[in-house]
């Protein structure tokens, strides 16, 4: 075995970890939840003793699998995280984990395959690019400049869509949706704020003790994706589906994470990326008209 890069290592350890709701949270694993004992027994069955010493899994993980990294210890622990025996014979599981652990190795050159029910490795070309062929519409930013007004706010919009592809190609996937969310009170605040005739009209605008409408600069996400939708500018479908993306976008607060046991993963960035996309869709529409 070849040694393998550290980041590459660390996703891998999360794989150990495995997703779940047990005690330290879960990562985006698709394999089970396992306690530091259930780590241990891993690594027993794949015949390595782990060599970590940090307190918490995934880093007492990672110091194991550095340990033994480029040596065939390393492929005994991929081709455990790979074998049927380990998910008690449960296929949609180990077809699932098998799938998740290639797009990791794929930039090593490496991948797991069964052979009848025993995990082999084989060489393969390396992908420089992380992103699937069906990913290639995240590539181009939505036309922010038709519909900001203020060069300089479009400027910044388009680069936290940029930031949001890194966060997306890095496995970054609650940073990906928390910046999509960003992006999405951008362009509904710039729209209220150069429409406020229109917008302080509206049964959704908040309003202070007095009943007066607040300044806009007050309102919070749940307020602009309402009276965009009350005003026309919104429409139905993309109204409930932006109140989705506030939901997650809302999870950067660790209790309300911890509460929602909410924990995006790449599909969640895919339907994030299609709700700003048609939301500045419906926002250009009404411009034209």
């Amino acid at each position: 075995m070849k040694q393998l890069d550290d980041s590459t290592l660390e996703a891998i350890a999360e794989i150990i970890c495995g997703a779940g709701e047990g005690a330290g949270g879960g990562y985006n694993a698709h394999g089970p939840y396992r306690t530091k004992t259930q780590i241990y027994e891993f690594f027993r069955r794949a015949d390595v003793d782990p060599q970590g010493i940090s307190s918490t899994r995934k880093w007492f993980v990672l110091e194991s699998l550095q340990a033994i990294n480029g040596t065939l210890h390393l492929d005994n622990v991929l081709k455990r995280l790979a074998s049927p025996k380990e998910y008690r014979s449960d296929g949609a599981i180990t077809q699932a984990v098998i799938e998740h652990l290639n797009q990791i190795l794929q930039v090593e050159g490496i991948e797991l395959a069964l052979v009848g029910v025993s995990p082999q490795i084989h060489e393969r070309s390396a992908i420089v690019s992380m992103l699937k062929p069906k990913d290639s519409l995240l590539e181009s930013s939505p036309d922010f400049e038709c519909l900001v007004k203020d060069l300089s706010l479009a400027d910044i919009l388009c680069l936290r869509w940029t930031e949001a592809l890194k966060c997306f190609r890095a496995e970054a996937y609650l940073s990906a949706v928390i910046m999509m969310g960003s992006i999405l009170e951008g362009v509904l605040l710039h729209k209220v704020e150069h429409n406020m005739k229109d917008a302080n009209q509206m049964k959704a605008a908040p309003k202070d003790k007095s009943g007066k409408v607040k300044p806009p600069h007050e309102w919070n996400l749940s307020n602009l994706i309402d009276v965009a939708h009350e005003v026309g500018w919104l429409q139905g479908d993309v109204r409930r589906f932006s109140h989705a993306l506030r939901e997650s976008r809302n999870i950067v607060h660790p209790y309300v994470q911890r509460l929602l046991k909410d924990f995006p993963d790449s599909d969640t960035c895919r339907i994030c990326w299609q709700v700003v996309r048609a939301a500045v869709a419906d926002l250009l529409d009404v411009d034209k008209n």
